[in-house]
Parts: structure tokens; C-alpha cells; sequence
């Protein structure tokens, strides 16, 4: 350390010393100041000016600081751009030895680990998770810190990813030096902040220790994870990781809930962007996502549930009917929907409240907003004991969960508590005897203070006596200087102004003494009594989660309610097939930005009829809105929401994959046709006779002739295999593709309505049964707004192209060894001898099709 550094550097590199890898915000009197290089990187971050401190010095400090009133503002920024934030406070007013008030580090907040409510979103989770890999076995836990959500698992990594696809992740921990996992993570959440630990750390003995420790069990079996050897290793190393962080032993988090594949209808992230579930596809605008018209819970927690619930549906047909069966009971009296709704209306976020309280990062006021809480539970529960749905039932069950933290809130804290504890007046009277005497003291001094005032003017004669109080001098008493030989003797000088003196006696003295002793005390006490009160209520933390899972469920269920009554949704029917059947279905989003003028459609999938719906027609006719809200339709069936349709009959799905568009993935150096064939791999390689398929063009990213092929081999791939084909929907510009249904019997062509005007077109946004036979894309272009000229032009080219073409090439039926488009060339011929057609890869055959077609060129 530099011999001239002044006794406030030496402190701050002292403790900056042991948070190297965080930004140290050091409390400086009314600021939060931050030297050297972590000064340059907050003037860049949050855009404040950048100085330097003992400018004087040949090497002057760089200095950037913000107000200690405004932190959390600019703490949140820190953290949204993914940096490790120490605070660093003064603990003392008065200066001890060397001159230095003493300052402790008071909070370390990092992105997925704040519980201040101005760092999160508060209708969203803030995860962070942990990863640990052995081979092809991948175990992952995630907590949600703001509100004790904890899971953990164990599956590929393919699976995790999709498992843990669109959560809103902030940051992640893996072993340092593992492999594959940073890029897991990143392709999970690519803004997420990640954190290698000692390999050690995840070491299965500490994790169960570590886990068997907290939740006080023997094994772990009760959570699932008995046999789940890495899942156990990411949970116990996660919550050891967050505990020494944040310095507390986390006793809001009361359990840990097994993630398995199985239970969740898989959506992965192309997915979810893809559907616009969530964030729009371009630019910020929220009003074209579904949430944004989903969503009308009224809590916060509900809001949360209801995005899980999007996130990951249920494959569980009892779990869906029995959330059906809540949204039923809702709809049928609206009346009393609209009661509870009225009750949920602005409830506290009790999640985030009892983490805050737990960890004592709570105020007064926010121990009273939880009394008031749960003063407003006997009539939410009353109102929702009207609907007779056993999973109402279930949620007021959980409401009734006993508690004393209302008692105890309402017998310790002053229903009048400042918003901080640092000028005290938080204690009730009643709660600690020795309190109680700081109490008397302090006021039995003040009210003599109080009375000295009109004493003293009577004894001296002075009616403009002033008994006054600053918190340099402590108290006083004023005279103006007209008045000095009126001043009594036993007064003593303390502070001479232009026209007045202040004087103090030693009766005053020591009653300020009294006064100012009794008050410390008072306000240190009552800082031990107000966490030993959050002690109690952290012991009651189970208690408080049920009665806030039990609001969030009665909140999706009756947002839900209320949006199916209001939009006229229908309930599904869930069955066990394979089959999909919908009548007047409807985009959940399209249609509201249409109103009236949204034109409904049917769609009908039956696996062991036609399962491969083909849909032609011209761009802006229909066809992308109706295979997108298929899809949706059947996520809302799934999460046990009603549906925007007449009539719906859903079959039990695994996944639901979607390769819509063409976009580039210039960040990872991918062009639009890698990105597009990446995505379309992954639906060949991982879909089964369970899953939904929406493809939005296939192809379109190369070549015409090679697009072609593409589409029509990748088709042939997801007809041929019966044992997993599945429910597919195809909406193309390649009219060849047609000819699938005259060699597949589950191929279904269906086609949008379009009505011709001259040389005008009619959108009638109607899905028809059978092929279209133009794609009237040079209509579209003039409806665009093409110059006259452009379109001219066009037409003639076309008119040439269609002479020149004597009619479609049709590619030859599959033989049983190979597939060909070609002719037999012999080039060809040797290329085929050296395939190893049982061991390709779906993406390596596309491939392969590629080279045969320029091969047949040459």
C-alpha cells in the first residue's frame, strides 16, 4: 500500500482489498463514493461526471460518487448491467482513533441474488441458477432470493435448457474450468452473468450437508433428490453460495421442489420469442405479446404464477382440469368474481415482503404492510369460499394457514412508525420493560424541557425567552442581548449570535444528558427488539408462503376468469390422444388489435388420419396468424386457461416446437439459413407422435431449388417415421409441396381464401381446404406500394418465366434406400456408395441433399 495514502484511502483499499471483484460504493457523509477503476466504470455506467480526489497530488485519485438518498436507483443500473455491488457504510458519527469513522461493508447485491424492491420487476422471478456436468448428465438448481422459490434437477443438457428456457435468469455459478456449461447458460439467457466457484463447492457430501442442514431433514428423499446425485450438488452449492453472500441463513426458503421433464410441456426459446409469448419480436412494444392481454391478475405473486404457468404447462390432465374446473367456478358468477377481485386489489407482495423481513433488510412500515395483509385474508377467503371448485377450496385452505405474525406485528410495532429505525419511536409500549423505562425517561425529560420555557421567562422576566435545541450545541436557552442584565447568575454563556445569547444552566445540562442518553439507548434497543420481531415472524415463514400461494392461485384463477368471460374463451376439452380439434379459433393478440374484423378458423389434426396440414397461399392472407395461434391455443389449454374458440378438443402434448421466419444471429457470426437450419435440427432430432410442429417457411434463407428440397426432404423426414410422427403444420410458398398428399396419406392441403377484383385482391383471411394455385405475390407487392413501373415489369417477367416453364418438376417417390430428387447422374452414383445412410444425422442428410443437387449440375 503506497506510504501517502491519507487514513480514509487506507481504510478504502483495505476493504477493497477483500471485494475485488465487486464495485465498492464507501459512504463518505451523504455520498456513496467510488474510487480508481471502479470509479471510470460508474461514470460510464451510470453516466456521472468523473473526478478526481486530492487533485493537488502529482497522482490524483479518479473519484465518481452518487447520494446515499438515491442508491438504490443507480444500484439498479449497476446490477442490470451485471456487476457485483458492496455497500460499504458509516456505522458511527463521531470520528474514533486515527480519525476515521468506522465503516463495515452492510450489503453485497449481485444480479440474481437483490432483494431491494427497486432492483426488481415486480410482476417478474429474479433467478440465479447453478449447473453442474458429468458426461450427458447435467444437474441445475434455481432460487428466486426475493421470494424463496427453490428448485433443483436432473436431465441432458438439452433438456435443462429447454427447462429452464425464457426464465428470467440474472446471473449463474458453475465450477470454475467445467466445460460446455458458460455456453449453456449463455444460450439459456445470453445477458446472464456468470460466476465460476471451486470445483469443491460442488462436491455431493457438502451439498447434502448443506441441504440436510437447512431444512432440517436426514435425507433428502422427501425432495426427490435421493438419487440425483448432480442435483443435489447444484442445490447444496447454490444455497451455499447465496448464504455466504448475503450473510444469513435464508429462512424464508422452507423447501425445494423436484423439476422434472415430465410434468412440463416443453417450450424452448425460439418457441416462446417465436409466439411472442413474452417479448415482442421487434422493437418495445409490449402490446403485441400474449402476457400483455393474459395478464390481468391483481397481486404481484399471481402475476408471477401465471407467467410459470405460461412458461412451463401442465402434461398432467388432472392438474389441468382441476385449474379448468377453478376458472369454471369463477365464470359461472360473476357477481362474486368480481367481489374477490375487488379484494385482491393492490395486496401486498407478502413473497418479497417476508424475504425482506427474514434477512432484515425490512423497515417498520413494511412489517406493518404485512399485518395489513393479512387483515384483508378472512374476507378473501370468505369471498372465495362461494366457489365450490376443490382447487378454490385448496387455495383458502392455505389462506386459513394459523399464524401470529398479525399478533405480533400489531402488539410490537407503533401503527405510526417512521419508515427507518434510525430516529426511533417504532416499539409499542408493552413489548420490552426495559424499553418501556428508555421511553419514560426520554419523555418525562423532554416534558420537563418542554416546561422550562415558561419557568424561566417567570423567573427572569424575560418574555421573550427562548428554550431551543440544534444538534451542535444540544439544548439552550435564548436572550436577546436588550435582556442582558436581566440574566440570571447561574446561567452560563454557550453561543454568542449578532443580537442574542444562548445560555445553558447545569440543571439543563444534565437533564440533555438524561435526554440524549435515554434516546441512544432507546434507538439502539429498539433496533435489537425490531429484529428480534422479525426472528418471530422469520419462524413463521412456511406459514406465510402458503397464505401467498394461496392469493397467487386464486388470482390466476380469477384473472383468468374474468379475461374468458370478457373475450368469450372457451373451456377446453383435454384428452389423451394424439388429436387436436379446434372451432373458431381465434389469435389471442391479433384479434383485439383487429376487433371485429378477426375472421375465426378451424383446425383439425387426427394422428391416425391427417396429422401434416400443408398451407398455401400469399403473404398477409392469414396463413402465419393461423398455425401461431394453433400453437397458443394449445399452450392456454395446457396451462389451464381457457381458450379464443368455439369449441377446442386438445390432446396431451410433450413439446411444441415453431421454426417461423428468417432472422440472423449476427452476435454468434450466424447467417439467417444457419440459424434457420439449426432451429429446424433441432425440432427433427427431438420431436415425438406427442408433439406440435409449426413450421413458418422452411428453406427461404438459400437458394429456391435448394430451399425446395430442404422443405420437402425435412417434410418426407416427419411423415415417414410413424412411431414419432407428429401433429405438424406447414405454412409454405412452395406450392410443389402439394404433391406430399399425393404420396402421403396423412398430408393435408389446405389453402387461404383469396378473392380476385381485376387486377386487385380481396384478403378473406378464411383457411379452405385444398391447394393454392398462386401465390399472388406481385399483388402483394402493389398492395405494399411498389411503383407502378416495378410491378409492370414483374408481370411481364412472370408471364415469361411461366412459358418458359413446361410444368412442375415433381420429385420421384422415396426409394427405400435413399431418397432422391435427382436424376442418376454418375457423379451422384459415386457420391451414394460412400454414404453411411444408417448413421447420418437429419442435419447431415439435408446437407448431403445439398451437394447431390450441385453435383446434378455439373
Amino acid at each position: 500500500m503506497p506510504s501517502d495514502l491519507t487514513p480514509l484511502m487506507k481504510q478504502y483499499r483495505e476493504i477493497k482489498s477483500r471485494y475485488g471483484d465487486g464495485i465498492l460504493l464507501f459512504q463518505v457523509g451523504d455520498f456513496y463514493e467510488t474510487f480508481y477503476e471502479d470509479a471510470h466504470e460508474v461514470s460510464r455506467l451510470l453516466n456521472i461526471t468523473l473526478t478526481t480526489r486530492d487533485r493537488e497530488k502529482a497522482n490524483p485519485v479518479p473519484l465518481a460518487g452518487v447520494p446515499v438518498h438515491a442508491a438504490e436507483s443507480y444500484i439498479a443500473k449497476l446490477l442490470q448491467a451485471g456487476r457485483k455491488v458492496v455497500v460499504c457504510d458509516q456505522v458511527e458519527e463521531t470520528p474514533g482513533a486515527g480519525g476515521l469513522v468506522k465503516r463495515v461493508v452492510t450489503d453485497v447485491v449481485t444480479p440474481g441474488t437483490t432483494l431491494a424492491p427497486a432492483t426488481l420487476v415486480e410482476k417478474e422471478n429474479n433467478y440465479i441458477v447453478s449447473m453442474v456436468r458429468d458426461g450427458e448428465a447435467c444437474g441445475f438448481a434455481i432460487l428466486d432470493v426475493s421470494t424463496g422459490e427453490f428448485s433443483a434437477g436432473e436431465d441432458s443438457p438439452a433438456a435443462v435448457e429447454t427447462i429452464l428456457a425464457a426464465l428470467p435468469i440474472r446471473e449463474a455459478i458453475v465450477p470454475a474450468g467445467s466445460t460446455g456449461l458458460p455456453e449453456l447458460v449463455r444460450a439459456i439467457n445470453a445477458a446472464c452473468t456468470i460466476g465460476e466457484l471451486p470445483p469443491y463447492r460442488f462436491d455431493d457430501g457438502v451439498a447434502r450437508e448443506a441441504l440436510g442442514a437447512h431444512f432440517a431433514v436426514g435425507n433428502l428423499a422427501c425432495f426427490g433428490l435421493e438419487d440425483r446425485a448432480l442435483g443435489r450438488a447444484a442445490a447444496g452449492a447454490l444455497l451455499g453460495y447465496v448464504k455466504e453472500l448475503r450473510h444469513d441463513e435464508l429462512a424464508h426458503i422452507t423447501g425445494l421442489r423436484l423439476l422434472v421433464s415430465e410434468e412440463s410441456l416443453f417450450l424452448d426459446a425460439e418457441t416462446m420469442r417465436n409466439l411472442e409469448l413474452f417479448e415482442p419480436l421487434r422493437g418495445n412494444a409490449p402490446d403485441t405479446t400474449v402476457i400483455h392481454h393474459l395478464d390481468r391478475t391483481e397481486t404481484a405473486p399471481g402475476a408471477r404464477e401465471l407467467r410459470r404457468r405460461i412458461m412451463h404447462p401442465s402434461r398432467n390432465a388432472t392438474v389441468i382440469n382441476a385449474r379448468l374446473d377453478g376458472v369454471s367456478a369463477f365464470a359461472a358468477d360473476r357477481s362474486s368474481l368480481g367481489a374477490l377481485r375487488t379484494r385482491l386489489r393492490r395486496f401486498p407482495d407478502v413473497e418479497r415482503l417476508l424475504s425482506r423481513i427474514t434477512t432484515r433488510r425490512a423497515g417498520p412500515r413494511e412489517l406493518l404492510a404485512l399485518s395489513d395483509a393479512l387483515a384483508r385474508i378472512p374476507e378473501i377467503a370468505s369471498l372465495a369460499g362461494r366457489f365450490g371448485a376443490p382447487i378454490v377450496g385448496e387455495a383458502v385452505e392455505r389462506l386459513l394457514t394459523p399464524s401470529r405474525v398479525r399478533e405480533i406485528v400489531e402488539r410490537g410495532i407503533d401503527p405510526e412508525s417512521p419508515s427507518h429505525l434510525r430516529d426511533g419511536g417504532v416499539i409499542r409500549r408493552g413489548w420490552s420493560p426495559e424499553l418501556d423505562e428508555l421511553m419514560n425517561a426520554s419523555e418525562a425529560g423532554k416534558a420537563w424541557i418542554a416546561s422550562l420555557q415558561e419557568s424561566e421567562r417567570r423567573r427572569a422576566g424575560i418574555s421573550s425567552l427562548k428554550v431551543g435545541y440544534n444538534r451542535v450545541f444540544g439544548y439552550y436557552i435564548e436572550i436577546s442581548r436588550v435582556h442582558d442584565a436581566k440574566v440570571p447568575a447561574d446561567y452560563v454563556a454557550k453561543q454568542t449570535l449578532a443580537s442574542s445569547q444562548r445560555y445553558v444552566t447545569e440543571e439543563l445540562k444534565a437533564r440533555e444528558q438524561a435526554i440524549l442518553t435515554a434516546d441512544a439507548r432507546r434507538v439502539e434497543l429498539e433496533r435489537e427488539v425490531f429484529d428480534q420481531i422479525c426472528g418471530e415472524i422469520a419462524r413463521e415463514s412456511a406459514a406465510l408462503q402458503r397464505v401467498s400461494a394461496g392469493v397467487a392461485a386464486l388470482d390466476v384463477l380469477s384473472s383468468l376468469a374474468d379475461l374468458a368471460v370478457e373475450r368469450d374463451y372457451c373451456r377446453p376439452e383435454i384428452t389423451e390422444t394424439n388429436d387436436l380439434s379446434i372451432r373458431g379459433g381465434r389469435h389471442p393478440v391479433v384479434e383485439i388489435i383487429s376487433g371485429k374484423n378477426f375472421i375465426p378458423n378451424d383446425v383439425e389434426i387426427r394422428s391416425d388420419e391427417k396429422s401434416f396440414l400443408i398451407i398455401t397461399g400469399p403473404n398477409m392472407g392469414g396463413k402465419s396468424t393461423y398455425i401461431r395461434q394453433t400453437a397458443l391455443i394449445s399452450i392456454l389449454a395446457h396451462a389451464g386457461s381457457f381458450v379464443p374458440a368455439s369449441r377446442a378438443v386438445v390432446g396431451l402434448m410433450d413439446r411444441i416446437f415453431t421454426r417461423v421466419g428468417a432472422s440472423d444471429n449476427l452476435a454468434r457470426g450466424q447467417s439467417t439459413f444457419l440459424v434457420e437450419m439449426g432451429e429446424t435440427a433441432k425440432i427433427l432430432h427431438n420431436c415425438t407422435s406427442r408433439s406440435l410442429v409449426i413450421l413458418d417457411e422452411i428453406g427461404r434463407g438459400t437458394s429456391t431449388l435448394d430451399g425446395l428440397s430442404i422443405a420437402w426432404a425435412v417434410s418426407e423426414y416427419l411423415l415417414e417415421d410413424e412411431g414419432r410422427r407428429p401433429m405438424t403444420l406447414f405454412a409454405t410458398h412452395y406450392h410443389e409441396l402439394t404433391h406430399l398428399a399425393e404420396r402421403y396419406p396423412h398430408v393435408r392441403n389446405l389453402h387461404v381464401e383469396v378473392k380476385e377484383w381485376g387486377d386487385s385482391i380481396l384478403f378473406l383471411y378464411r383457411i379452405k381446404e385444398g391447394q393454392s394455385d398462386r401465390s399472388y405475390g406481385i399483388h402483394v407487392a402493389k398492395l405494399a406500394g411498389l411503383p407502378e413501373k416495378v410491378i409492370a415489369r414483374a408481370n411481364e417477367i412472370l408471364g415469361m418465366l411461366e412459358k418458359e416453364k413446361a410444368a412442375d418438376t415433381v420429385p420421384e417417390r422415396p426409394r427405400p434406400a435413399q431418397t432422391s430428387l435427382f436424376r442418376e447422374v454418375d457423379a451422384v452414383r459415386e457420391r451414394l456408395r460412400g454414404i453411411d445412410v444408417d448413421g447420418m444425422t437429419p442435419l447431415e442428410a439435408l446437407e448431403l441433399l445439398a451437394e447431390l443437387q450441385r453435383l446434378s449440375r455439373e
